[in-house]
């Protein structure tokens, strides 16, 4: 199991690293959208859609959705982003110590997947086009999302005590949460200081943006993981060997793209 997961973990870096950094940003956008639309077919199944035509025809609908925001203002539409994360934050840490799941309707569910998922492809959109040193901003992005979860699993492993959110996912702590911020913190200073050359101002908002990019990630993975225990399944897929589905290997980023891609917005203004 192990090695499958690492196997696939290396398969699926280099097949990042080789589109953020080889493909023009339309044709970026055009992959991340298949990969999200994979994920958007997994939401389906955790909503209960089971006929399917209708699990193709929201597809088409939010692919059509998608390419509509993709001439829009980012501020706005980050903005919506980082407002819908924020209310399924608070809807998660509501929940987080009971063992009863929130069970929504079939249609808010699938409305939901318009917001958890739309924010993110927009975010990657906007990164990979208005970094002066692209791709080096999006990069950041996954390494963040990967060190705040790395950095979790081993800090947890080592000190964890105390539950985050026992009734959703039992296995994270408060301790665990503290070294992934650890872990995120020392790389956006080092990435500030050595590859941005940033202000100390600049550096005090990059390093918050961070942080609460950061915030985000985990709490994209427990908004899922409430999903998932409402559907009564394990992982949302099998598509991914070790991994589970495309929906799952996902989600933490899909909740850090939108806070990350707005604190950018800021830090941009603040230089200019």
């Amino acid at each position: 199991m192990l090695k499958q997961r690492v196997l696939t973990a290396l398969v699926l870096v280099a097949l990042v690293l080789a589109a953020v950094y080889l493909l023009p940003t339309p044709w970026l956008g055009a992959v991340v959208g298949a990969v999200l639309l994979i994920a958007a077919w997994e939401w389906t199944a955790l909503c209960g859609v089971r006929d399917l035509m209708l699990r193709i025809v929201y597809l088409l609908v939010l692919a059509v959705v998608g390419v509509s925001i993709a001439a829009l203002p980012a501020l706005p539409v980050l903005s919506v982003g980082v407002a819908w994360w924020v209310w399924e934050a608070q809807r998660v840490w509501r929940r987080r110590a009971l063992a009863t799941p929130i069970k929504d309707s079939g249609l808010f569910m699938q409305l939901r997947g318009f917001f958890i998922l739309l924010p993110a492809w927009y975010a990657i959109l906007y990164l990979h086009q208005a970094d002066p040193r692209s791709p080096l901003v999006l990069l950041f992005l996954f390494v963040l999302v990967w060190l705040a979860d790395t950095g979790a699993y081993f800090a947890g492993s080592l000190f964890g005590k105390t539950k985050l959110a026992p009734g959703v996912s039992p296995g994270k702590t408060f301790e665990g949460a503290l070294g992934g911020l650890a872990a995120v913190a020392i790389a956006a200073l080092a990435g500030g200081v050595f590859i941005w050359r940033m202000s100390a101002t600049e550096l005090l908002l990059w390093l918050l943006v961070a942080l609460i990019a950061s915030v985000f990630s985990v709490m994209g993975d427990l908004v899922e993981s409430l999903a998932k225990r409402a559907a009564r399944v394990k992982d949302s897929g099998r598509l991914l060997p070790g991994h589970g589905g495309m929906l799952d290997r996902i989600d933490a980023f899909s909740a850090a793209a939108p806070p990350f891609a707005l604190g950018w917005i800021l830090l941009m203004g603040l230089k200019s």
